[in-house]
């Protein structure tokens, strides 16, 4: 995107007190110097006013920005991707910042506290390999954790192992279920939707997709089926209400193909829909054939949160240039969703901690929840290598509050056999810290 902007000719005037528009893929963006811009046409949804960090901005600021990647050249003609070395960056007042050579600063969106607890919560997973990603729901990036190898109870350093956090390493698994339900939701099929089913507690077989009246002794909803992660469930549904293109297109819009214009090398997650029923079913249920990266599970769960809208993460919040400042303010990239079909979504992934597959990790043993005040949303998802060496991917995607959406949060662990925390617990621990 910048190499193309580059070749265009354009750039930003940032002097004095005028009004200059930037152009991006044929929409006007208007930058106001010394003070704040209005959203371009086209964005249907704001999330101005929120700032679920609390933190107030006191730095100067000489211009705003509606649009990350326009935002970013004010840094001049190196990239942001090769700026963005996150070992070199320093504490100061709180903020993490990045001394670029020109004399320019990067102010990140990290939160030290935040980050402080996502590489706490992997310390104590001892995982070989595992990441955990927050964001504010607006985009802001609050926490990057990656931890691959070595002492697995050593503490994650900020930047080291980032790619465990970008890169795409394990299967989504049941986290595909978010996908799905939503596909199913928007094609008319409702949370209490019910249908009778056995099996599918680890595998998804032929028999799973037709009714069987001795075999199905027991019936279950689309919440049930996404909170207790049940397979044969979402097979069934998916086998009578769903295309493939209707799911592929689903996957699409969370994010599934492509990677997010970031400011760090991002693998993009990846989604193969078959078209034979078996297949597509088993895919539909999480099975096999797609895979995600801890910031795509971080975007599934955010364009949830968001209300349907997905919105592009980011990790630079303001360019600072002598005495001028450059901030980012980002606007939804797109509505992917209607709000009544994110609402949906959103009550069903919230049954998943309240008395689903992830109720153990938000309750101790005499069921009081460890966030009494705050209802969390999330998925979780299970799946296990054996060759060539065991490994169980353990996954959460999720965000809370779930009635008014703060924070979204992505854990992924490679366990041995001998685990200490699945995700959702890795989850928990950093949401009582946010909360």
């Amino acid at each position: 995107m910048l190499r193309r902007l580059r070749r265009a000719g354009l750039g930003a005037v940032l002097s004095g007190a005028a009004l200059v528009a930037i152009t991006h893929s044929g929409v006007s963006l208007p930058v106001q110097i010394s003070g704040a811009t209005a959203a371009p046409r086209g964005s249907d949804v704001s999330l101005e006013g929120r700032d679920p960090g609390g933190r107030e901005d006191t730095a100067p600021v000489a211009a705003r920005v509606s649009d990350p990647t326009e935002a970013e050249r004010f840094v001049g003609d190196a990239s942001l991707r090769d700026l963005v070395d996150l070992e070199r960056a320093t504490l100061e007042d709180g903020r993490y910042v990045i001394a670029t050579d020109s004399g320019k600063q990067l102010v990140l969106t990290l939160d030290p506290d935040v980050q402080r607890a996502a590489e706490a919560a992997l310390a104590r997973a001892k995982a070989p390999r595992g990441a955990i990603v927050v964001t504010a729901v607006d985009g802001r990036i609050l926490a990057l954790a990656g931890h691959r190898g070595g002492d697995r109870g050593a503490a994650p350093a900020l930047g080291r192992d980032l790619d465990v956090a970008l890169s795409v390493w394990a299967p989504a698994a049941s986290v595909f279920k978010v996908v799905t339900a939503t596909a199913l939701i928007a094609a008319g099929v409702k949370p209490d939707t019910k249908v009778c089913y056995h099996g599918g507690v680890r595998s998804v077989e032929a028999s799973n997709l037709i009714d069987d009246r001795k075999r199905d002794q027991r019936c279950g909803t689309l919440t049930d089926g996404v909170s207790r992660s049940q397979n044969a469930i979402i097979a069934k549904l998916s086998h009578r209400h769903l295309k493939p293109r209707a799911l592929k297109k689903m996957a699409r819009a969370f994010g599934f193909g492509r990677a997010p214009e970031l400011a760090l090398p991002v693998e993009p997650s990846r989604a193969q829909i078959p078209s034979g029923s078996l297949d597509f079913a088993r895919v539909a249920a999480g099975f096999w054939h797609t895979e995600l990266s801890p910031l795509g599970g971080a975007v599934v769960a955010n364009t949830v949160a968001a209300g349907g809208v997905q919105v592009t993460p980011y990790i630079v919040e303001r360019v600072v240039d002598g005495d001028q400042s450059l901030a980012i303010e980002p606007v939804p990239a797109r509505r992917v969703m209607a709000k009544r079909v994110a609402r949906a979504v959103s009550q069903m992934m919230t049954a998943t901690t309240e008395t689903g597959t992830a109720y153990r990790g938000f309750h101790d043993h005499k069921r009081r929840s460890f966030l009494p005040t705050v209802a969390v949303a999330g998925k979780t998802g299970t799946l296990v290598r054996a060759n060539p060496s065991f490994l169980e991917y353990s996954w959460f995607v999720g965000f809370a509050p779930s009635d008014k959406p703060e924070y979204s949060i992505s854990v992924l662990l490679g366990n041995p056999p001998r685990w200490h925390l699945k995700a959702h617990t890795a989850a928990r621990m950093v949401l009582q810290a946010l909360f």
